[in-house]
């Protein structure tokens, strides 16, 4: 009986596949619509809370050299809260890459009551928060922004899809992921032209692919791979999502559950009373981002931002920076207060310690200002593709600029900038744990040293085998330093240093 009842399945499925091929792509878009549960009660949705996320991010380019593979970022405990009501969303997760481990929270949310709230963001890592413009926000989670979520959720996607695919057009067989689906052509909510995938079987939205602008890479053809369709209260949504960009893994995660319209929801998006002030003028500016600049010795400052920080150089005619960390938003940022301290005197150069995206992140605003960019012949690979990818999807500053942008210029051993009585000094270093090769910086006439991700300075951070490393590479270039200047911690003096590596020998 069974055996007959599986022929007749199987024979059913068959027939529904051939005659389904020349069903309008529209009627199948509502078909998973109704699958869903019903577009009546998609629209009713206000929240999403998807919880107790597994899964990896592999795009976080922490590689160890510039043409080399990229780590695979370990996700868990995510919890990703969208408010489609609102137009708010939110990230909140562990991330493992290799020894590193960090919490992180990424907000978009609103300054502001009803229609007339403006789009601010908040992150926190490490209890240490702030607020920002939308822009500001950069995560190692799913996406690398919560934004993303407002753009590719399934609910926002399937929706469009049932009001724009072709009442016409017949689907066609494609493949994505190593299963042969039905295809059609659609328009998200905001006009972008999107491919969707059909499963036959249970007529569910199986996936969609669409244009992404992304940060670091700039524009990629993304699929989004959807799977494992649970009840969650009167719907069924994917529990499984897998992200592809330009054809390679880009995120995968594996939800616990996901809560519909729960009240707690909006709980997330609360800003927290310490940071009205900062998110009052977030809401007000085009960008705003924490930074100060704070003196080290004579024409040299620290660009203190959230945790990734810069180091300013002033030559009388012109002004250096080494390292454009996080994002564009942060280098504009730092722009503008070079511009208020040092009027007249154009960043002429913007110097790169290392590759990793957190410490490259602003390099096409640097690019876009029309500062060179200084970077060791080892680290020249993965800038030029940092700095050349297109970005199209908006167009962001450096796609902007046209020939007004600065090129790369690439060294060997040490690069020197020299006018007047001040010098800077390049020196890239091979042997370092953390990335072949680093960059250090050190400008002779404050004996002022900089560097990222090696040494923390006056965190009280204990010594390690890259600060270690470090220091070989400080005596062997025989540099005279009293001060190191952190692209994370802070500013201290070179005895410090000194004594936390002696203390990591014993």
């Amino acid at each position: 009986m069974s055996m007959w009842i599986r022929t007749i399945a199987i024979s059913m499925t068959a027939l529904w596949l051939v005659g389904c091929s020349s069903v309008a792509q529209r009627q199948l878009a509502q078909d998973a619509v109704t699958a869903m549960g019903g577009a009546d009660k998609l629209m009713a949705i206000q929240t999403l809370t998807m919880s107790g996320g597994t899964g990896t991010r592999t795009k976080v380019g922490q590689a160890m050299t510039a043409t080399g593979p990229d780590q695979v970022g370990e996700l868990s405990n995510d919890v990703e809260t969208l408010d489609l009501a609102n137009s708010r969303a939110a990230f909140d997760y562990d991330i493992k890459v290799g020894d590193f481990t960090q919490h992180r929270h990424e907000v978009l949310t609103k300054f502001g009551e009803g229609a007339g709230g403006k789009p601010i963001g908040i992150e926190s890592i490490e209890n240490v928060t702030f607020a920002s413009t939308p822009s500001g926000l950069f995560s190692w989670g799913t996406q690398n922004s919560p934004e993303w979520l407002l753009k590719r959720n399934i609910v926002s996607i399937a929706l469009a899809a049932s009001e724009s695919a072709s009442a016409s057009d017949a689907v066609e067989d494609k493949e994505l992921d190593g299963k042969m689906l039905k295809y059609g052509k659609g328009k998200t909510h905001d006009g972008e032209d999107m491919g969707l995938y059909f499963d036959p079987t249970t007529k569910m939205l199986a996936g969609f692919e669409v244009l992404d602008t992304e940060t670091m890479l700039g524009d990629v053809n993304a699929q989004y791979i959807l799977s494992d369709y649970k009840a969650a209260g009167d719907v069924q949504l994917p529990h499984h999502i897998k992200v592809l960009k330009d054809g390679e893994p880009y995120s995968e995660v594996q939800f616990a559950s996901i809560v519909v319209n729960d009240p707690k929801a909006a709980d997330v998006f609360a800003i927290p009373e310490a940071l009205k002030g900062q998110a009052e003028t977030a809401s007000k500016e085009a960008d705003a981002f924490p930074m100060n600049l704070v003196k080290v010795s004579n024409g040299v400052y620290h660009a203190q931002a959230f945790r990734h920080h810069s180091m300013v150089v002033e030559f009388p005619t012109f002004v250096a920076v080494v390292e454009a960390p996080y994002l564009d938003t942060q280098s504009r940022m730092l722009a503008k207060a070079v511009a208020a301290q040092f009027p007249n005197k154009p960043i002429k150069y913007a110097a790169v310690t290392h590759f990793h995206f957190d410490h490259i992140g602003g390099v096409r605003a640097m690019a876009a200002l029309g500062a060179t960019i200084l970077v060791a012949k080892g680290h020249e690979p993965a800038l030029r593709k940092v700095l050349e990818a297109p970005h199209t999807h908006p167009p962001d500053d450096l796609a902007k600029a046209g020939d007004k942008a600065g090129k790369i210029e690439t060294f060997e051993g040490t690069k020197e900038i020299k006018e007047g009585n001040q010098s800077l000094q390049l020196i890239s270093f091979t042997g370092s744990p953390h990335t072949e090769p680093m960059v250090m910086a050190y400008v002779p006439s404050g004996r002022a040293l900089f560097q990222s991700d090696l040494w923390f300075p006056s965190i009280k951070a204990p010594g390690s085998p890259a600060a270690a490393q470090l220091m070989e590479a400080i005596q062997m270039a025989k540099l005279r330093v009293d001060t190191m200047v952190g692209g994370h911690g802070l500013i201290g003096p070179y005895a410090e240093f000194t004594k936390a590596i002696a203390a990591l020998k014993k």
